[in-house]
């Protein structure tokens, strides 16, 4: 059973010029709580190496991880995953971007229960300096977006300032290969489980030295798929709704807007108990519409879509808990 200690995954290459100064910064802002700081490098000729045994207040809890899974950030944050001795797991950025002091809060939220803890950019009290301008714009609108249309709790979905419960990345396959979209795979995982996803305030500040490997272009279809997991049922059980409802009106059944209201209704108490929306979600607007274009109005119809309704979601309630039970390890 992990101890109570911080596991702090920091994945790095050549940031010798950082280094040293973030180290010291989370030595800081860790001070007085239990804590490791995971030092993930993919190769020995890593400028970060030298720099940091050149440290003469090297910190103690500093451990070198060399990630033999395969280069890359979320392969080195895996080969953190796997080496993390905590019960709670941070990763960060070496480039001084996130503020380590805010650390010890992301983990109490994991130890009061949550899986996923976003250091959050976007909500109110967080902040963001630097950095281009599409990938600030595309950032905030993916995260307005899966926040209002999927239920997702966190604003910021992208930021890789995150706290994750090990119970929940022993539980989890992490299929990102190359880029820093591993942030926004694990979230929309957990959200999709029905695990509990929380968020805090946070800033961010564009790093002052060395170079950035963020690749805009070349990791947006990772992005992208990501994104169209999460919002697939949401999206495709409004798109049933709407059509379900343009159609009966075009049939001359100017009443079924009530049903189309009540499929709405739905839809929306889904949300509001589940968290979010499933694919058994897709067929309420068709259980509630279509039936009465060739059915009579009546009493027993009403009670057989409600009875069909009420079925579909304690289905989806069932599943969703049998599917976020913990998996065997598969980091």
């Amino acid at each position: 059973m992990s101890r109570a200690l911080i596991s702090l995954v920091l994945p790095v290459y050549n940031e010798g010029q950082n280094i040293g100064e973030c180290l010291r910064r989370i030595e800081r802002g860790l001070a007085g709580h239990a804590h490791e700081i995971l030092v993930c490098y993919d190769m020995d000729e890593d400028t970060t190496l030298p720099a940091i045994g050149a440290m003469p207040d090297r910190p103690a809890s500093v451990r070198l991880v060399k990630n033999t899974i395969g280069r890359g950030a979320p392969k080195a944050m895996r080969a953190g995953f796997a080496a993390a001795q905590g019960d709670v797991i941070v990763t960060t950025m070496a480039d001084l971007s996130d503020p380590p002091e805010l650390v010890p809060r992301m983990a109490e939220l994991v130890r009061a229960g949550a899986e996923v803890v976003s250091g959050s950019r976007y909500m109110r009290g967080g902040s963001q300096q630097g950095g281009p301008l599409l990938k600030r714009t595309l950032s905030r609108s993916a995260g307005l977006l899966l926040y209002w249309i999927c239920g997702l709790r966190t604003r910021d979905p992208t930021n890789n300032f995150r706290a994750y419960s090990p119970q929940f990345l022993a539980g989890i396959e992490v299929e990102s290969s190359g880029g820093f979209e591993i942030a926004l795979e694990l979230t929309v995982k957990a959200h999709l489980s029905g695990a509990r996803v929380a968020e805090i305030p946070s800033s961010w500040v564009d790093r002052s030295a060395g170079k950035s490997r963020f690749r805009l272009w070349k990791w947006m279809p990772n992005y992208l798929r990501w994104f169209a997991r999460a919002v697939l049922a949401p999206v495709l059980a409004l798109a049933v709704l709407l059509g379900c409802a343009a159609w009966s009106a075009h049939a001359g059944g100017a009443q079924l807007w009530l049903h189309s209201g009540i499929a709405l209704a739905v839809l929306v108490l889904a949300r509001i108990v589940r968290g979010r929306n499933t694919r058994w979600d897709i067929l309420q607007p068709a259980l509630w519409i279509l039936p009465p274009l060739w059915l009579a109005d009546g009493l027993a119809l009403w009670v057989g879509t409600a009875l069909g309704s009420l079925g579909l979601f304690v289905v989806s309630l069932v599943r969703g808990r049998l599917r976020s039970r913990p998996a065997s390890p598969a980091r």
